[in-house]
């Protein structure tokens, strides 16, 4: 099986569902990521005193690290301006996602949720566009909405989160076995290094955070409320 995360910025696949795509990956599925920005606009720690083009160089490279840690065969990083998602033409960033979804032929995508974990308004613009470029579509392709619960979102207390509904989560995946490198993959992202150091403070450790990953599946709506533990099941 074949599985496609979309993503505004270098960063956003190993601080979200990494420990996923790890382990579909470890399992023989073919994962793919897509990124429309290069993060040239990031504001933690060093980003502030690096210039927008090396920045950008730096941010791929670190991306890049990632995705081979998580073993991540597919990776397509665009240049569309980071923070300004929501100012582009909405029919050429889903032309360019339908494109995407196209080349690979993923029988699975994922994205963050529709409000975006922090409502980041370019999370939430990729959000919005998977979605209209997925029901552009005819065939039979799963969508999934990434995200934090209620609980998890309690127990980071100095940064702001928005977590999924409880009631509309669908898919509950453990990761455990995989966490080593979904760490390891945060750490690539040395640029990012201030998320890391908030994040790693979560009562009762990161690991006991992280240990799973929630989902909403929203195309096609389920039939039933049974939470699953396999995105293709």
């Amino acid at each position: 099986m074949k599985l496609l995360a979309i993503f505004a910025h270098p960063d956003d696949e190993s601080y979200g569902p990494a420990g996923t795509l790890a382990k579909y990956a470890a399992e023989g599925h073919e994962v793919g990521l897509v990124t429309l920005t290069r993060g040239e606009a990031g504001s933690l720690g060093i980003s502030k005193e690096l210039g927008p083009k090396v920045l950008a160089e730096r941010r791929v490279q670190e991306l890049r690290c990632a995705a081979r840690i998580l073993k991540i065969k597919y990776l397509q990083i665009h240049e569309l301006p980071d923070k300004k998602l929501s100012e582009q033409p909405e029919d050429s960033g889903i032309d360019l996602i339908e494109s995407e979804i196209q080349n690979f032929a993923p029988d699975a995508v994922i994205t963050f949720h529709k409000n975006g974990i922090s409502g980041h308004p370019d999370h939430k613009t990729v959000s919005k566009w998977v979605l209209q470029a997925i029901d552009r579509k005819t065939n039979f392709l799963k969508l999934f909405w990434y995200g934090v619960t209620p609980e998890q979102t309690a127990h980071v207390t100095n940064r702001k989160l928005y977590p999924m509904d409880a009631e509309n989560i669908t898919h509950k995946i453990d990761v455990q076995d995989v966490l080593d490198r979904k760490i390891e993959a945060i750490h690539c992202h040395e640029t990012q290094v201030e998320l890391w150091k908030t994040m790693e403070k979560v009562p009762d450790g990161f690991e006991v955070f992280a240990r799973w990953e929630h989902f909403t599946q929203v195309r096609p709506l389920p039939t039933d409320k049974i939470i699953k533990t396999d995105l293709f099941s």
